[in-house]
């Protein structure tokens, strides 16, 4: 959905007034990122509604993530407010969110804090429900979900990455792992972004759950309570190997200090969901591995039994609805 921007914003952008499609968001701060943000409001909903934040891949802007995914009208049905981030080409070209930069993937710092104000606005000017915020994204959106969680873990109640990576996967190890960080340091090359994190072909790093663990503990920001994540791969992905599908499992699992086995494996069409319970019996990660499925959000286009989005760049048929399983996962309601 190709957002114009007419009288909308003349009505008062930023000060909860209703809107058809998507709002821009002027007046939030801190903005240290340099981001974009929209908002779609649900026609005549209330205050205190749960907030999905989501974010969009590279190539990809905000108006290209709404309806096309399904989460307008998931947001419509549930309700919730919809939060769209949006990177911008003055920050990076491929309109990716900088995940992978210390500069932008730390509290308090570039691109997480912008999104936290984001975050923060809607909450006390939309009267979003603090209690109940949620964020998802795709591919380096997905990443950038898994900062925010990292980042922030007891600010978000649930969380889902597609097709994106385990926090920290460029971090250093060792002696070769150093040089291609100094490289990256000094702007020479992409290691970073293919060894280690499996890019573009790459293979993962194969690291302990104990490991993956620590990168988000030693820098969480606030109380370590950490939310419950829906993890999706495709297996034709190019893009993001689909090994870092197991990666991200050993780093959530370790985060909840639960086995990394899976409690539970079912087949949903064509696709593979895993569930790793806790103590408790509570599904706190699930991964979902979808066979022969690009880099691509799932989408169920036939619109049966609940509308879920329509094909475009990186959003795929699959017959399936992913961001309505995330919101089953999560425990919101839909009707």
């Amino acid at each position: 959905m190709r957002i114009v921007q007419t009288l909308a914003f003349i009505a008062g952008i930023g000060a909860g007034t209703a809107a058809w499609g998507l709002d821009e968001i002027t007046d939030f701060a801190h903005n240290p990122g340099a981001l974009r943000a929209f908002l779609h409001r649900p026609e005549g909903a209330g205050s205190n509604l749960p907030l999905i934040v989501a974010l969009h891949g590279c190539t990809q802007e905000a108006a290209d993530f709404d309806n096309e995914t399904g989460l307008t009208a998931l947001a419509d049905d549930l309700p919730a407010l919809l939060l769209l981030p949006e990177q911008t080409p003055a920050n990076m070209a491929r309109r990716c969110f900088r995940w992978w930069d210390t500069d932008d993937n730390r509290p308090a710092s570039g691109e997480s804090a912008s999104i936290l104000a984001m975050i923060d606005h809607a909450i006390a000017v939309e009267g979003a429900d603090p209690d109940r915020v949620f964020i998802l994204g795709l591919s380096a959106g997905g990443s950038m979900a898994g900062v925010m969680m990292a980042n922030h873990p007891a600010r978000f109640q649930g969380g889902a990455v597609i097709a994106g990576l385990p926090f920290d996967c460029n971090r250093p190890r060792g002696l070769f792992d150093g040089l291609w960080w100094w490289l990256h340091t000094w702007g020479l090359d992409g290691a970073d972004a293919s060894y280690a994190c499996g890019l573009l072909g790459a293979k993962p790093a194969d690291r302990e759950a104990t490991d993956w663990a620590e990168y988000a503990r030693s820098v969480a920001a606030g109380p370590q309570i950490w939310p419950p994540v829906s993890l999706w791969q495709g297996g034709a992905d190019g893009t993001v190997n689909p090994d870092n599908l197991r990666e991200l499992v050993d780093q959530w699992t370790g985060l909840h200090q639960i086995n990394a086995r899976p409690d539970s494996t079912e087949t949903v069409g064509t696709a593979t969901r895993q569930r790793f319970f806790d103590a408790q019996g509570k599904p706190r990660v699930e991964a979902w591995a979808l066979p022969g499925f690009p880099h691509a959000v799932p989408i169920d286009g036939d619109g049966d039994p609940l509308p879920c989005g329509t094909t475009g760049a990186h959003i795929a048929e699959a017959n399936l609805c992913a961001v309505r399983e995330i919101a089953r996962f999560w425990g919101l309601h839909q009707q």
